[in-house]
């Protein structure tokens, strides 16, 4: 029989998920509210409820997100009965409340989770949820105000790592910062990654030009984007680790997705990915990596891969010509995204979202490191650019400044009501927002084609 929680955690599992049913009956997600009320009455509630869980946490700068809808749907193929924070709701109190809602009659219900984390959360949750697998996904540049340079994010993710001593780490091994993890770890190590040269340049700077172990600057045998890919130190020999889950070739990319050759060890096979752009390749590979550290097997893992739908990542929504939301954060995110547009066969419009909310970042100076100057340069084939959102003249102003035409560009006041008259648009139209703009705006999108709520 499984065991029953102490009554003051009962008692706190009981008020969340009290208010997290209130507040989605009111429209809203619940997501961190519940978990809030649940810490002030029982602060060890996370320990409580995680123990005795096989748990898999995701945390890294891009890709947390559809990392784990990846890594769901191939727990869903394996059988797996599982609870995962869907939402987002990746800081204490939102992993809490997933944890939480996983209580019935004072027992833990289902003995497997799959939760995103902050990288500034994971240190305190790694600690309190012991998890079977760390997947650290890569290390960029991100809301500078919070979370500072990119050494910082790398030490968050170290520290947690070693507040999980017995986890596995599965770890990207063509990102030098999260790669290098493994050197100051006892951890069992997984490394994954992608041997295929990408030779098109974005713009992008790089966020990790030298060895992080003797401060000489990089040698690469060849590059994916941004810092990524077959790094080597030329003074101390610091090199890419040889992952066991490794994409060999990338056979063909469209604006819907790719066609790879996934090798998960001594199998190798081909797998769709549902989701275009290179970032979404490394994303699938974090997804394998823990797949296989769980113990699915490997034609499991592919064939599950064509689930992967995320809101608000490249979602698509039936809206006169097409409406294709795509959340940006942070200057490498962005370039992928722009490599993504250019690749666009027809004309469209673009809203740029930018807003300086706390979970955006108050300092929106990375726009300036976007390499905006593409949407100008006539390889994009976008027509009017519009920006709104509590930083939108920041955004105009970075976009005249990349060189588009003040005739192009305008100010919107109204996002909600400019959504609506994208039934009547005579193209496409791309929303590029910041997380709170696509928090805001997607249930608009939603409502209107009858998609899922974000917490679904």
């Amino acid at each position: 029989m499984a065991e029953t929680l102490p009554l003051r955690a009962r008692l706190a599992c009981f008020v969340s998920n009290a208010a997290r049913r209130a507040l989605r009956a009111l429209g809203s997600g619940g997501t961190n509210l519940p978990g809030q009320i649940a810490l002030r009455l029982c602060p060890a509630l996370p320990a409580l409820l995680s123990r005795g869980m096989r748990i898999i946490a995701v945390s890294g700068t891009n890709g947390k997100t559809t990392t784990c809808r990846m890594i769901a749907a191939g727990l869903e193929a394996h059988g797996t009965a599982f609870i995962a924070n869907r939402s987002g709701a990746n800081l204490r109190a939102g992993v809490t409340a997933e944890l939480a809602a996983n209580v019935r009659r004072g027992r833990i219900v289902k003995r497997v989770a799959v939760l995103e984390c902050d990288e500034a959360a994971l240190r305190t949750l790694a600690g309190d949820l012991k998890p079977e697998i760390l997947v650290f996904t890569n290390v960029f540049r991100d809301q500078l105000d919070r979370y500072g340079e990119v050494t910082h994010t790398r030490s968050e993710l170290e520290a947690a790592a070693k507040a999980a001593p017995e986890a596995v780490l599965c770890l990207n091994a063509d990102d030098s910062l999260v790669a290098s993890i493994s050197l100051e770890c006892e951890n069992p190590v997984r490394f994954y990654g992608l041997r295929v040269p990408f030779p098109r340049e974005t713009g992008a700077r790089s966020d990790a030009p030298n060895c992080i172990r003797c401060g000489h600057r990089y040698e690469y045998e060849y590059r994916t984007y941004a810092h990524l890919g077959g790094f080597v130190c030329p003074n101390c020999g610091w090199r890419r680790p040889d992952p066991a889950v490794e994409v060999t070739q990338v056979r063909a990319m469209d604006r819907d997705g790719s066609e790879v050759s996934l090798r998960i060890g001594a199998d190798d096979g081909a797998v769709r990915v549902p989701l275009p752009a290179i970032y979404n390749i490394y994303n699938a590979l974090a997804a394998a990596s823990a797949l296989d550290a769980f113990g699915v097997r490997a034609e499991t893992v592919r064939a599950s891969m064509h689930a992967a739908a995320v809101f608000g990542r490249l979602e698509r929504f039936s809206i006169g010509k097409g409406v294709t939301m795509i959340l940006v954060k942070n200057p490498a995110g962005f370039t992928q995204v722009l490599e993504h547009l250019a690749g666009m066969e027809e004309d469209f419009d673009l809203l740029c979202c930018l807003n300086d909310k706390a979970q955006d970042g108050r300092d929106i100076s990375w726009i300036w490191d976007v390499p905006l100057e593409q949407l100008a340069g006539g390889a994009i084939r976008v027509r009017e650019v519009y920006a709104s959102g509590t930083r939108s003249a920041d955004m105009l102003l970075r976009l005249k400044h990349a060189g588009l035409p003040n005739a192009s560009l305008h100010p919107v006041e109204n996002d909600r009501a400019f959504l609506r008259r994208a039934a009547v648009s005579e193209r496409p139209l791309v929303i590029v927002p910041t997380y709170t703009a696509m928090m805001r705006l997607r249930p608009v999108l939603a409502r209107r084609t009858g998609q899922r709520e974000f917490w679904e």
